[in-house]
């Protein structure tokens, strides 16, 4: 009678070969003295190795990594390097989150601030002790406190994909406490040389750019990238939906810098008569420069037409302010004064913050927390009259 007892079978004389796994195919085996799943794959000549308490986990934690594999994630082992987490982030995840003037801003922070501290550390191995001391020696080197903002803001961002991905824990530089920045008020021109200002401004070729930035509060950028499709000039109204940059030795004309810096503005009477002799002095220009005329539609250009450099800009406005007998202002200051007069007017904080563009309200608050102590004062008053008459 034939044995069917399985432990009793002649093991055949030729046994079927173990079939060889494919690069990047892995396999998933239960290490017994340890109580674990181990997955492991081999890719391009670099092995990989997951565990996991079940088999299940292992093998979906195996699948997950090779995925991050191909598609160009720098896997979290004891070889990668701060520099080289940082690198991918900048050229694979940062692109499209940002405008391409931020996104270059960020790259010359990593260059400059980060890199040289703690680009060569292990990024497993990276404390918020490490971003500590990488801030200390930014400070002994006599950089600003904003600077060092800057370079802890950039890597707690960066390392947040870190934590993401599995790769860290925790992110380190959001742990480490960051430098201490004193309240510094905001430089504005008064009303009466805001006054002085606009009447040297009123024969100055860029006046339209002058006036939007002073009474509007635009940023230099959504100045400079604001075309006529986006004014209607019968209706008074204005829609901040671009904004131009000087990125990589070129200018680009992107998003505005945040989502919340999209908006719709109500234009004052006197900046549709500005925007009116834009038109017509566009116009002349247009004509004196015949063929070498480029129709970017922008409201800002120079006299063929073409978009304005935000540096020539700047230049250009210390240049006039200086003629005025003002001094030397900025395009940053003319927006704090467009702020300082809403306030001064008691208009509601929300209805400022949404007139900047600002991504929140308490940008606005801290920004501008010094101009509210009139409407603080006046709230004072306003109790004391109510209960004490």
């Amino acid at each position: 009678m034939p044995n069917h007892n399985p432990t009793s079978r002649t093991p055949p004389d030729h046994p079927p070969t173990k079939r060889k796994r494919g690069n990047g195919e892995g396999s998933v085996y239960r290490e017994a003295a340890r109580e674990r799943w181990v997955g492991q794959v081999m890719i391009d000549g670099r092995r990989y190795r997951v565990t996991a308490p079940t088999k299940t986990d292992a093998r979906r934690r195996l699948d997950d990594l090779k995925a991050k594999v191909r598609s160009g994630v720098p896997i979290g082992d004891r070889n990668t390097t701060v520099r080289s987490y940082l690198q991918w982030w900048l050229n694979e995840v940062l692109p499209g989150t940002v405008s391409a003037g931020t996104e270059e801003h960020y790259e010359s922070i990593v260059a400059r601030y980060i890199e040289p501290y703690v680009g060569s550390r292990r990024l497993a191995a990276l404390t918020s002790a490490h971003v500590t001391r990488m801030l200390r020696e930014l400070e002994r080197q006599g950089y600003s406190a904003n600077t060092r903002r800057l370079a802890r803001s950039v890597l707690r961002r960066a390392l947040q994909g870190a934590v993401a991905e599995s790769m860290l824990a925790r992110n380190v530089a959001a742990l480490a406490p960051g430098p201490r920045i004193g309240k510094s008020r905001t430089r504005t021109l008064s009303p009466e040389e805001a006054q002085q200002f606009l009447a040297a401004a009123a024969t100055d070729r860029l006046e339209a750019a002058w006036v939007l930035m002073a009474a509007l509060g635009l940023r230099r950028g959504e100045t400079l990238g604001l075309a006529w499709e986006d004014i209607d000039l019968n209706r008074g109204t204005v829609t901040i939906q671009r904004s131009l940059t000087r990125s990589r030795g070129r200018l680009v004309l992107g998003e505005t810098k945040t989502p919340g810096s999209r908006r719709s503005l109500h234009l004052p009477e006197s900046l549709v008569e500005t925007l009116r002799r834009q038109r017509v002095r566009q116009a002349e220009e247009r004509l004196r420069a015949g063929e070498c005329w480029a129709d970017s539609g922008l409201v800002v250009t120079t006299e063929i037409g073409t978009a304005f450099d935000p540096d020539n800009l700047r230049h250009r406005l210390s240049a006039l302010t200086r003629r005025a007998g003002l001094g030397h202002w900025t395009p940053h200051q003319l927006r704090h004064t467009a702020a300082s007069v809403l306030f001064a007017m008691s208009v509601p904080i929300e209805v400022i913050s949404e007139v900047l563009g600002h991504s929140s309200i308490r940008i606005t608050k801290d920004t501008y927390g010094h101009l509210r102590e009139p409407a603080f004062r006046a709230a004072a008053m306003a109790m004391e009259q109510a209960l004490w008459g």
